[in-house]
């Protein structure tokens, strides 16, 4: 899972030469055989542009070196999401697997190409996924794309114990009837029966499941779903009230679906609320524009300046081709260019890391949720 780790460690190097690779993969079927070539074709893409900007083969041969070896391996393309994205410099490789359908394409410059992987990390889009059943508890962190097990999380578990009760014709010799003339109300009978054991046990389990996810997620400020089945979950809402937290919940033993499935039932559960915030920030920016006020933009030169200063609190960016151009910071003066050149960055890529990188959040939007002939908006701090 791409995370806001990998993204801050990506956006924060410094590389000389930094090379964004991306491309559609296949997790099954005979495609998968065609994925090796097509990387094959994209690593001689960034090799030329590579040497047209200036690197010998002295330095590009050990710096593709680690990508070139995936090549062969046939391990690596046995277990591919949809997407894979490559990112590369002088000292690391870094392979992520993504369930994005990726635009294949190869970017070099001096910094590495992160928006097509943005999507996954919208704050809007985050949420966790907490699955019950009566022997365990496991959360999830989760986004609109995909779902990772949160292996931090520290969650009772139950191992099975067997209940102390004996019923009547098991007991010990002072309380056992006589089989002859049996006069069981008189019989002792030791511990719970097993129906009102396992209840108390179950009880008993749920709380302190509740009490731990309690602790976890009150210090995470987004909603999760709870999956479990109807009398687990009637037990786990009544011993804790998470109030807004609680996005919804699965009904079901989460033992039964897979991954992909509990993923697509618990977003369902969540999505409207998720959306919640992009739309009002594209209400808000419709509305600033509307009314020309300046804590509001759509000029791509004011909003990367913008991003450079920390001031946007909130961009929304057309999902789409790069903007390519060059920021100059020494004065401030921002170039479009119709093609790449060997210093050209994609603006909008530009404006999206500089925000994340200030606090502020990024919407990656739809063609046709933004106005036609628009990149970008940006709502301003100040």
């Amino acid at each position: 899972m791409f995370t806001q780790t990998d993204l801050t460690h990506l956006m924060t190097r410094s590389p000389s030469a930094a090379v964004s690779i991306f491309m559609q993969t296949h997790p099954k079927g005979k495609e998968i055989r065609q994925d090796p070539i097509r990387l094959k074709n994209l690593l001689a893409d960034a090799r030329s542009k590579l040497a047209a900007a200036g690197l010998t083969d002295t330095d590009i041969d050990p710096m593709l070196s680690p990508a070139t070896a995936f090549l062969e391996d046939r391990e690596f393309w046995q277990h591919q999401s949809t997407g894979l994205a490559l990112f590369i410099d002088e000292g690391q490789t870094h392979d992520y697997r993504v369930p994005l359908n990726l635009d294949e394409g190869v970017v070099v410059g001096d910094r590495f190409h992160l928006r097509p992987l943005l999507p996954l990390l919208e704050s809007d889009g985050q949420f966790s996924v907490l699955t019950v059943t009566a022997e365990k508890a496991t959360l999830f962190n989760a986004s609109r794309f995909q779902m990772t097990e949160d292996a931090t999380a520290e969650l009772p578990a139950r191992e099975p114990i067997e209940s102390d009760y004996e019923n009547p014709l098991q007991a010990s010799p002072p309380a056992r009837p006589n089989v002859g003339s049996a006069n069981i109300p008189n019989a002792q009978v030791y511990g719970d029966s097993p129906p009102d054991f396992k209840k108390t046990r179950l009880l008993e389990f749920v709380a302190d499941v509740a009490k731990a996810a309690e602790h976890i997620l009150t210090a995470r400020p987004q909603p999760f779903v709870l999956v479990a089945d109807a009398e687990i979950s009637g037990h786990f809402q009544q011993s804790r009230d998470l109030g807004p937290l609680l996005a919804g919940t699965v009904d079901t033993n989460p033992n039964a679906l897979d991954s992909h499935e509990l993923h697509r039932l618990a977003y369902a559960k969540v999505r409207e609320r998720l959306d919640r915030g992009r739309m009002k920030s594209l209400s808000d920016a419709a509305a600033l524009l509307g009314r020309g006020d300046a804590t509001a933009t759509n000029s791509l030169a004011d909003i990367v300046r913008a991003s450079h200063q920390g001031r946007i609190r909130s961009l929304l960016l057309r999902d789409g081709a790069p903007i390519w151009g060059r920021y100059d910071r020494e004065t401030d003066k921002v170039e479009m260019e119709l093609t790449p050149g060997n210093v050209s960055e994609d603006l909008l890529n530009v404006a999206a890391t500089e925000t994340l990188q200030h606090g502020g959040d990024v919407h990656v939007m739809s063609v046709d949720d933004l106005p036609a002939d628009t990149e970008a908006v940006a709502i301003l701090r100040y």
